[in-house]
């Protein structure tokens, strides 16, 4: 990760989240974030003329071989989210894939469908860390976590209330160190 990123993240996230209305301490709702910015949302059985096959394998037989994908469609950007996947995890998802957009990240490897669309994929290992960061910057302020946690809500009770699975909300109040800085708790 560059160095600086993690800061800059912070405040990139803090200021998205005004934009929209949001407090660090309030939750944000991925589906209606991206909307707000015109960036559609798809679930694998939203694709047109989708295979019914394609769409059994994707969301049944493999649904943890993938999350989410952002196709770029002329001058529309989309991504499609893993609809099997818990909604906690669909919106870590959503938001990392926004992350790659906003950070402006060139992928290794860009793939064109039959039908002419771009599918994005392969990013480098530092992008891929540096949307981790930004979408749990997103989606969990340290500002936010600090409140809270301070409140007394333990890691379940941050992710139910920022709508992110408890995995996520553990690795942000201990990366953020908001879990030092409160003493001894058990997140």
């Amino acid at each position: 990760m560059r160095r600086g990123f993690k800061t800059q993240a912070e405040k990139l996230a803090l200021k998205h989240r005004a934009a929209a209305g949001l407090g660090p301490r309030d939750r944000l709702e991925p589906r209606n974030f991206l909307q707000r910015i015109g960036i559609l949302v798809w679930e694998p059985a939203d694709v047109p003329d989708i295979d019914l096959g394609h769409l059994h394998q994707l969301t049944v037989v493999d649904p943890d071989s993938w999350s989410g994908v952002t196709i770029k469609v002329d001058e529309k950007t989309l991504i499609i989210v893993n609809s099997s996947h818990p909604v906690g995890r669909q919106a870590n998802t959503l938001m990392h894939e926004w992350s790659h957009i906003e950070l402006r990240h060139k992928p290794n490897r860009a793939d064109r469908s039959d039908g002419g669309l771009l599918l994005l994929s392969d990013y480098p290992k530092e992008f891929e860390e540096e949307a981790d960061w930004l979408a749990g910057c997103m989606l969990l302020p340290r500002d936010g976590l600090l409140y809270h946690c301070g409140a007394g809500l333990d890691a379940q009770g941050v992710a139910n209330h920022y709508g992110v699975s408890r995995q996520l909300a553990t690795w942000r109040i201990g990366k953020t160190g908001v879990k030092r800085q409160l003493g001894a708790r058990q997140y």
